[in-house]
């Protein structure tokens, strides 16, 4: 890579295996001492202006949001009966429907993962044995399987990839909450299985800056999530944010969503510290390569949670993920 000192113009020659080490460096002239500015090389300003980017290229994608990417139908209709307490008869009436959807409910119910293996006959039944909390959660997991289980040319991921990383995100969530607040967790599923939906909204907005994107990964090594704030100004997580508040989502849950990545930023959301760990977690245990991951000592710190416990967490994370991936996808 090539830069070039703007007061004398003298031209520096700096291998590309190199410039993850200095980019973030003050760098300095060597015949006038001028500082050099080494980002707008990394990033080829050239070809980033011929793309949009920050607030109108946000406001343009949020524009969007709920015309494009609608909750699914029936699960809010599902939803809306289940916190309006209505009959388990009128939520069996509504998925029959779709029998197709009933139908994968009802394998989901009857999956190792839920204790039920060929108890469920109906939806009825489902709702009353394992109660409409957890109903819901088997409803949402079929209801975004879909959508969440797309592949993602842009960032590198294929249709499996991307909905075993958001159904580990979500298992692992459930179970940091359930520890630490002793009940089922079913916000911190939703949250788990949502956390990465900006991705599927910016996939093809990524896919249009792929030369931007693999250039600036390449010679600066830091994740996507740091290359979108560069080159969009702003990250996935921003996005996702703002689906869940279009679908009228709790806030706290879209906050959570939104600082998964940096819960320090949060202002104390809790679900932002469950997520990261859970992010951590559900990384750790799907990468067949084993890389080794620095720990979220941060969210650690914040929540009742030791290292050992959360090493405890995913041996049983891992076990209720191999029961289940399998029935949702």
């Amino acid at each position: 890579m090539r830069i070039t000192c703007s007061k004398c113009f003298k031209n520096y020659q700096i291998k590309d295996e190199l410039v993850y080490q200095i980019y973030r460096k003050k760098l300095l002239c060597t015949d006038c001492g001028q500082a050099i500015a080494i980002e707008p090389a990394i990033l080829d300003d050239e070809a980033l202006h011929s793309f949009s980017s920050g607030n109108s290229l946000k406001e343009a994608v949020v524009k969007n949001l709920k015309k494009l990417y609608p909750m699914p139908h029936i699960l809010l209709k599902a939803r809306n009966l289940i916190t309006g307490k209505k009959s388990f008869k009128s939520l069996e009436n509504l998925l029959n429907t779709d029998p197709a959807l009933a139908g994968r409910v009802l394998k989901i119910a009857n999956s190792a993962y839920y204790g039920m293996s060929g108890k469920v006959s109906s939806i009825q039944m489902a709702a009353t044995v394992l109660g409409s909390d957890t109903l819901l959660q088997i409803i949402t997991l079929v209801g975004h399987s879909k959508m969440l289980g797309r592949s993602l040319e842009g960032y590198g991921l294929s249709s499996g990839d991307s909905w075993k990383h958001s159904l580990a995100v979500a298992i692992c969530a459930r179970l940091v909450q359930g520890t630490i607040q002793h009940q089922h967790g079913d916000d911190a599923f939703f949250a788990g299985l949502m956390h990465d939906a900006g991705k599927i909204i910016l996939d093809n907005y990524i896919l249009e800056r792929r030369g931007l994107f693999k250039r600036y990964t390449a010679l600066t090594r830091v994740s996507m999530t740091t290359a979108e704030a560069k080159i969009l100004e702003f990250t996935h997580a921003d996005i996702g944010c703002e689906l869940c508040l279009k679908w009228n989502l709790p806030p706290a849950m879209a906050q959570a969503i939104k600082y998964h990545h940096t819960p320090s930023a949060s202002g104390n959301n809790q679900g932002a510290y469950i997520l990261h760990i859970a992010d951590h977690m559900a990384h750790t245990i799907t990468d067949t390569q084993k890389k080794e991951r620095p720990l979220p000592t941060e969210a650690l710190k914040y929540l009742p949670i030791t290292e050992i416990g959360m090493k405890d967490l995913m041996r049983k994370a891992e076990e209720a993920l191999e029961n289940l991936e399998e029935d949702t996808y």
